[in-house]
Formats: C-alpha cells, sequence, structure tokens
C-alpha cells in the first residue's frame, strides 16, 4: 500500500514539474458528499446525521479522453442509531485514503469552458475509525471500500466545480446483510 502510494506521489510531483504542456492537466478539489440511503444493515443500524469533507489532488494525461489517477483523504463524521440495540445519535467518525483511477472525457464548449464526464473506481481504505461504545470498528466495519464513481466536472478557466454519484461495491458491515451505501459528492477546486 506504501509502495502504490509513493508511487502515485512521485507521478503527480514528477508531472506536475514538466513545462506546461496540452497533454495533462494537474489539480485539486474540495468537496462533501450527501447520503442517499440511511439504513446500513438489517439489524436497524441508521445513519442519523453525517458531517463530511474530503481533499483530493489528481493527474490527467490524453488529449480527447484522459485517464486519471488521484490521491486525496476524507472523513465521515456519522450520527448512527439504532432502536433495536437501544442507541441513538453516538457519532463515530471514520477517515480514509482515497485512490481514484477514472477516465474522463475532455468536451469544449467554448473558448475557456470544458465539459469533463468521467466514470470510475475509488479504492477507499479506511485509515482510523474512533473509539466509540456502539462496536463500531476495524473489525465490524467493511475497511478497504470500492466505490464506482460517475460524474461530471464544469471547468470554467482554471476553477472546476463537479458532482458525481459514488456506489460502494461492499456493505457498511462485515457480517451484517445491508446496504450498500450511495452518496452524491459535489466538489470544486483548480485545475492547470
Amino acid at each position: 500500500m506504501k509502495k502504490i502510494i509513493l508511487a502515485i506521489m512521485l507521478l503527480w510531483i514528477g508531472c506536475a514539474s514538466l513545462s506546461a504542456q496540452k497533454w495533462y492537466q494537474v489539480g485539486f478539489k474540495i468537496g462533501t458528499s450527501f447520503p442517499l440511503n440511511r439504513n446500513y444493515s438489517v439489524a436497524g443500524d441508521r445513519l442519523s446525521s453525517i458531517l463530511d469533507g474530503e481533499f483530493n489532488v489528481f493527474f490527467r494525461a490524453g488529449k480527447v479522453i484522459y485517464g486519471e489517477v488521484g490521491l486525496g483523504y476524507a472523513f465521515y463524521k456519522g450520527d448512527y442509531s439504532n432502536a433495536n440495540l437501544g442507541f441513538s445519535n453516538v457519532r463515530v467518525e471514520t477517515r480514509h485514503l482515497l485512490l481514484p483511477v477514472k477516465a474522463v472525457a475532455n468536451i469544449k464548449l467554448g473558448k475557456s469552458v470544458t465539459f469533463l464526464p468521467a466514470v470510475g473506481i475509488i479504492y477507499q481504505p479506511i485509515l482510523k475509525v474512533t473509539d466509540n461504545n456502539i462496536n463500531y470498528n476495524k473489525k465490524t466495519i467493511n475497511t478497504n471500500q470500492t466505490l464506482l464513481a460517475v460524474g461530471f466536472d464544469f471547468k470554467f478557466g482554471p476553477i472546476v466545480l463537479g458532482t458525481n454519484y459514488r456506489y460502494s461495491f461492499k456493505p457498511f458491515f462485515r457480517e451484517l446483510d445491508g446496504a450498500h451505501f450511495q452518496y452524491i459528492n459535489i466538489c470544486a477546486g483548480f485545475q492547470f
């Protein structure tokens, strides 16, 4: 895992230091997400509310279709409830590394406006789960999520605004049947 992160960082730094050419793009984004489902298990685990954020850097290479790799960090502070087990609004924070790999189309809409539809996956290993009294930890929740990401960005000069839909291929819990979490992510950033 450390070798993958190091390789991505070296690739990104190396490409960012090249002279300005039109075959690559580098940038960063900050974003937040809105859950589309809140019931995480058949046992009654429910996400009551969430505060989250993420930061990503990315490198794209290509002409009309770009290959994109990135590196990011995300945190989720969720309040969880389960009426069957007698707890409500217990705050649990998870922190994740984000490793996206995407295909991105580059469609010019004007002199300084570009439409960038994208599809790919995000590997999201968990870095930390805060201590809590409801047994949400690295042994009970899936620690290595892989997400499908489908969305688009609009680029206005160097400013990027975007949104994407994300779907987890695994349920939230390891041992319990339940929903595969889904959410809409919105982001803003700069691309050079």
